[in-house]
């Protein structure tokens, strides 16, 4: 299952509480792996801070539990 996909609009980071999360982008032409989130580790907060498309794709690798945070939430703990 896709959690963010590569140039939509992002209004949520996350934190891994479990689970396995892959991380692609298409590199010229061709989706290319870059990582595999897991427990401990937040991932969307590019289109948060510079309110720019997604720059990845994010898919479920194993089943496990994400937290969201919303834009709001976020701006006002950075700030």
């Amino acid at each position: 299952e896709d959690i963010i996909k590569e140039g939509d609009k992002g209004d949520v980071l996350y934190v891994v509480a479990s689970g396995e999360y892959d991380c692609t982008k298409v590199i010229g032409g061709k989706e290319t792996y870059l990582k595999t989130y897991k427990s401990g580790e937040s991932f969307g907060e590019l289109a948060l801070m510079y309110n720019a498309p997604r720059a990845a794709t994010i898919k479920c690798k194993t089943a496990g539990r994400l937290y969201a945070l919303d834009r709001s939430t976020f701006t006002n703990i950075i700030q």
